[in-house]
């Protein structure tokens, strides 16, 4: 697959594969990032992001140009073709009432009622683009177009964690309390972030969510 690289920094590389958000491009740069991360190359950091691989690395020790080689070398290797094996996490939900208190203003601004906000919104099953924001905030893709709907105007100072959120065409959970302008239709009381554990986010990149009304 083709890319485009991009200088974020002098230690901070950007390899670019896609214009906009496709699961494909994205389910090969989480392999790419997969292959890289076992690799050798003494990198500080590997990120990857919607559409691109973010890599931080000590100048000092290491040449702009090997890793640039390196990640050329692993995406000839890489087919966009192959079937990730994705594993699928059930997220139980509590929605609407005091655990989702934007589920009835949402269902207005929508046309719709609540249950079918609910029934839409745990039907399907979406694909973890990328986890960012907060400590082990999942942003999903596969939304219904039918829930797809404007962020708050104003942020709140204060979102419960495992509050689940519905923002333009995304749906997410904030695993940790924050701030944040989404639309709260529902909450989990799965732990989604734990710093005790040695892999803290429970959730990952190219990962299957499947969410379970109670």
């Amino acid at each position: 697959m083709e890319f485009r690289i991009q200088d974020i920094s002098d230690s901070s590389l950007a390899f670019n594969f896609s214009n906009f958000i496709d699961e494909k491009a994205n389910q090969h740069i989480n392999l790419l990032s997969k292959s890289l991360t076992n690799d050798d190359l003494d990198l500080l950091s590997i990120y990857p992001t919607y559409t691109s691989l973010i890599v931080t690395y000590n100048p000092l020790l290491i040449e702009r140009i090997e890793i640039i080689r390196q990640v050329e070398k692993l995406n000839k290797t890489i087919k966009s073709y192959e079937k990730i094996e994705s594993q699928i996490l059930e997220i139980p939900v509590k929605y609407g009432g005091k655990n989702g208190q934007d589920l009835r203003d949402l269902a207005k601004i929508l046309s719709l009622s609540q249950e079918q906000i609910i029934n839409i919104h745990s039907s399907k099953s979406y694909y973890v683009f990328m986890v960012g924001f907060s400590p082990g905030f999942p942003y999903l893709g596969g939304l219904d177009k039918r829930l797809e709907c404007p962020r708050l105007s104003t942020p709140r100072v204060e979102v419960p964690a495992g509050s689940v959120a519905i923002a333009d065409k995304q749906t997410g959970i904030y695993p940790l309390k924050s701030s944040g302008g989404w639309r709260i239709i529902g909450n989990t009381n799965l732990k989604l972030f734990d710093e005790t554990k040695d892999s803290p986010s429970l959730i990952s990149p190219g990962m299957i969510i499947k969410f379970i009304p109670l």
